[in-house]
């Protein structure tokens, strides 16, 4: 453990070695004199004050005024090149971590929790700091001490120094035979911790959620669990520290006592002069403190020793796999991509894609489609290179994948993903990071086209605006618009749209689309959606549906084919969305569809569909709480939105169950009886439902007992 920590202190220091001696050198003198000091009463005492010679007192006193100034001078300028090089190794650290987190793979990040990378810099570097400055400090003072003091005692009286270098064994036994177990627990402490500000971090990003779904109790009892977890671990580590420091102190006491009857017995004995004794004694005090310093340093050393366990752990964490061909740029040279039998699992368990065989031509305009957790996402990040088939392969201009340089691929490439970050700085930083040599009328131009122009202007910064943590300052919409203006900025060869517009309004949509269409010219253009009228013109599109290829075509060619496309048109299609957003409508060949309503009189229907009322939600507003009485159906007209149940026990507070999408329903058991909801229902995106009211519809069927039974019988059946 102490060996490899010290090993890994050298190699930090050869990139300063000339420092490092400097250190070195002057330290040495620093101890060289706290050392030998104790040696002069020696010399005072049968030299000076027994002969009463005051010509060797001041001699004597004068050498060791002028050493100690000197030496003492060094130890200062000693401090300050520690300092500076310290600073340097936790910059060179802090540097060498984060270069190599922007090179690892996607899964890395996927497999850890963001508070677990944070602890690199905020516990395992300070603690490795910690450990540097106690070995360049106490610990290369104790040895140095412990050395020089030992040779000294030896010269003294040898077998007085023997009975000390074997109670210095005994001091260091306690310490040796805990390490393993404090190792141990310091690991666990470790974790414990990341679990801890993991937890913390997690309820400060939620609090909308939390407030929202009245969580705070809950969210408070599980974090008593967690602390109590920690105070027991906390608790351990504080024993087994306390015994690290005990032990070493009760082995020193009896070594103490040990030194003062022997030397005693010795001088009585006439073995050892009066000078030598004291001389022995106070150097061997020193030599004790330095011990002692020595075994309290040891948790510190245990304590870096898991740290750096765990941050060569993440430097040895595989990169991302990158090649070595460059795509050549410009407006001539448009990437064609082909997927060749191409599989990909997340894990063992879950296989995301099964067997892709597609291609997408350049320049033409190609959309994924399918129902949530279909695999089209995961298609969009097999393209970007954040993973690497299973098996299969993906050519680039008839190049394979893992043979090409993914800088020089991502620069052709402009992306809007569904979740958009926003970096601390100022708008203008924010939109030009796709193309920071853009000038500003570049990014103006390039968010006139995103639609974001005239709110920008409208803040009293302007483009200076600054962005808070994540664009927390900004809506959901806003944040999207900002990240298609980035993407427009960089006017790459290959935009890449994953619902990238499906947080914005249905007027900011169409306009948005009208944006894309146009930079679709002359480049390719990959778009994933769940919104089928958004795609029509789109050159070929690929239906997903369980991880497989399940068709592809034009969207007159897969609409005349029928099979799973069309079920996804039609569950969508007569619906419409005003312009504003504001009002909704569904018409009579579309509510026949529903599957309580089949067979329904036209007429009858119509009458039905009179009773629907349009309602709005914001992106993150709760629609159905759990446990509140049913007294509706929704049907959804545009959105998404996600289906859970509260479960302390997993990530969030929220166990997920499922993501509806436009023309998906629920609540149709409200429309049976006055019953309490069983889930939570919370929007996604900006949402507008078509809801339905059970006593409208009770009214209605009441008016029709030849049809009553039969919608109440289908009703009772999904029940």
């Amino acid at each position: 453990m102490m060996l490899t920590v010290l090993k890994y202190m050298a190699s930090c220091m050869r990139a300063y070695r000339s420092l490092a001696a400097l250190f070195f050198t002057l330290l040495l003198l620093d101890l060289a004199f706290i050392s030998l000091a104790p040696l002069s009463f020696q010399l005072l005492i049968d030299r000076a004050i027994l002969p009463k010679d005051m010509n060797a007192f001041a001699i004597i006193l004068t050498v060791l005024a002028v050493s100690g100034v000197l030496c003492l001078s060094a130890g200062v300028v000693s401090d300050r090149i520690l300092a500076k090089l310290s600073a340097h190794i936790q910059q060179d650290l802090r540097k060498r971590l984060f270069e190599h987190m922007q090179q690892v793979n996607m899964g890395f990040f996927e497999k850890k929790r963001s508070s677990e990378l944070l602890s690199y810099f905020t516990v395992d570097l300070p603690s490795i700091e910690r450990a540097m400055n106690a070995i360049m400090t106490i610990g290369m003072q104790s040895i140095t001490v412990v050395s020089i003091s030992t040779i000294v005692l030896f010269y003294l009286q040898w077998s007085m120094a023997l009975v000390i270098v074997l109670g210095a064994a005994i001091i260091f036994a306690g310490p040796y035979l805990l390490g393993r177990r404090a190792e141990a627990i310091n690991i666990s402490h470790k974790e414990q911790l990341d679990l801890l500000v993991g937890d913390i971090q997690e309820n400060i990003k939620a609090q909308k959620v939390i407030k929202g779904f009245n969580l705070q109790q809950a969210m408070t009892n599980k974090f008593a669990k967690r602390l109590q977890a920690m105070f027991l671990i906390h608790y351990r580590k504080n024993v087994i520290g306390s015994q690290l420091e005990r032990l070493p102190m009760i082995s020193l006491l009896l070594v103490n006592l040990s030194i003062i009857g022997f030397g005693s017995y010795l001088a009585l004995r006439g073995h050892i002069t009066l000078g030598a004794l004291v001389a022995f004694f106070t150097m061997y005090t020193s030599m004790g403190n330095s011990v002692f310093n020595l075994t309290f340093i040891i948790p510190v050393f245990t304590d870096a020793s898991v740290s750096i366990d765990r941050m060569n752990s993440l430097l040895h964490a595989p990169k991302e796999a990158s090649g070595s061909l460059s795509l050549p740029a410009g407006i001539d040279s448009k990437p064609d991509i082909r997927f060749s039998d191409v599989s990909f699992r997340y894990n063992e368990e879950q296989e995301a894609l099964k067997r892709i065989d597609l291609r997408i031509a350049a320049g033409t305009t190609a959309a994924f489609v399918g129902s949530s957790g279909s695999g089209k996402s995961t298609l969009v990040q097999l393209i970007l290179g954040f993973y690497q088939p299973s098996s299969g392969h993906i050519e680039i201009n008839g190049i394979p994948m893992q043979d090409i340089n993914l800088g020089s691929y991502r620069e052709q490439i402009g992306s809007v993903f569904q979740e958009n970050f926003l970096f601390r700085g100022t708008i203008l930083d924010n939109i030009r990071i796709s193309k920071p040599s853009a000038t500003k009328e570049e990014v103006i131009e390039a968010a006139k086209k995103a639609e974001i122009h005239v709110y920008i202007m409208t803040l009293s910064g302007g483009y200076d605006t600054m962005v808070q943590d994540e664009g927390s300052n900004f809506s959901g919409g806003q944040r999207q618009r900002l990240a298609i203006a980035r993407a427009i900025l960089k006017n790459p060869q290959i935009l890449l749209l994953d619902e990238a517009t499906s947080a914005l309004d249905p007027i900011s949509e169409a306009s948005i689309n009208r944006t894309f269409k146009e930079l679709s010219q002359n480049r390719t253009v990959i778009t994933v959606t769940h919104r089928l009228a958004s795609i029509t013109h789109a050159n070929q599109i690929y239906v997903f549906d369980k991880g497989e290829l399940v068709g592809s075509g034009p969207h007159q060619e897969l609409l005349a084919e029928g099979g799973y496309y069309k079920e996804l048109w039609d569950k969508q299609n007569g619906m419409q969305v005003s312009s504003n957003g504001r009002e909704a409508d569904i018409d009579e060949e579309r509510l026949a569809k529903l599957p309580f309503f089949q067979g329904v009189d036209t007429e009858i229907l119509k009458e039905i569909r009179s009773l629907f009322n349009t309602e709005s939600f914001a992106a993150k507003q709760q629609v159905i709480q759990a446990g509140e009485q049913g007294e509706k159906f929704y049907l959804i007209a545009r959105g998404r939105v996600e289906v859970s149940r509260k479960n302390i026990d997993v990530e969030g507070g929220k166990q997920h169950l499922a993501i509806l999408e436009d023309g998906d329903h629920f609540g149709e058991i409200a429309l049976l009886n006055n019953v309490p909801r069983t889930a939570d229902i919370t929007a996604l995106t900006p949402c507008v439902f078509l809801t339905l009211q059970r006593k409208g519809l009770h009214y209605v069927l009441s008016k029709h007992p030849e049809i009553n039974d039969r919608v109440r019988k289908t009703l009772q059946e999904r029940k």
